[in-house]
């Protein structure tokens, strides 16, 4: 008897950030996210410079690609999604998550951001069109999450994610005072900065 459903949807995670650098808890809350929702892939998409950042990365748009590009590579089921870096310019969620669509235009697309992020969308751009585009899975990274942000069109789930205390301002706190980031950062991140001499820098 035939399938008169069709196919299942497809579920595409997406996961945004300026990976300055990528760390340990980015590849923990993506390998977790897989698993507890299901996702068939999910697109981690460096952000050539953050709308909310003030300052530039300490790290090269090259160098945080191939950065990203070495945790992609250790699951089948993360890709790089490179379309910000390629823009050379600050973009927007939602302008990137019509590029996802493009490429999968059947696909429920689930957009994962931390909470630090969560309780600040209401300074983002396009968050009305965005959140009829996306379901938010929001993550906590060091506490729980207290409340959330009144927006009436607001999907959004909850995870259920072990806390974790990692963040790129630590790891780059601790290069610039010359201490070691050894076990903050992916092993093959770590020997790419070692390779690279990028493991020091002054302020």
């Amino acid at each position: 008897m035939p399938n008169l459903s069709g196919p299942p949807l497809r579920k595409i995670g997406f996961l945004g950030g300026t990976f300055d650098p990528i760390h340990n808890g980015h590849k923990f809350i993506s390998e977790e996210a897989i698993k507890e929702f299901q996702l068939d892939q999910l697109l981690l998409c460096p952000a050539y410079q953050a709308p909310l950042r003030n300052h530039p990365p300490l790290f090269t748009a090259e160098q945080r690609l191939e950065m990203v590009r070495l945790v992609a590579k250790k699951n089948p089921k993360i890709s790089i999604f490179d379309f910000e870096i390629n823009q050379k310019q600050t973009s927007y969620t939602w302008q990137t998550i019509q590029e996802v669509k493009k490429l999968y235009p059947d696909a429920e697309i689930l957009l994962l951001i931390g909470y630090d992020q969560f309780v600040r969308l209401s300074k983002w751009k396009f968050l009305n069109e965005l959140s009829l585009a996306v379901h938010f899975i929001v993550f906590a990274r060091d506490h729980l999450h207290p409340s959330h942000p009144s927006f009436p069109e607001l999907s959004f789930t909850l995870m259920n994610n072990s806390l974790f205390s990692a963040s790129s301002t630590s790891i780059r706190d601790h290069l610039h005072r010359g201490d070691s980031i050894k076990g903050m950062v992916p092993d093959d991140v770590y020997t790419y900065l070692q390779t690279k001499h990028l493991l020091t820098y002054s302020n």
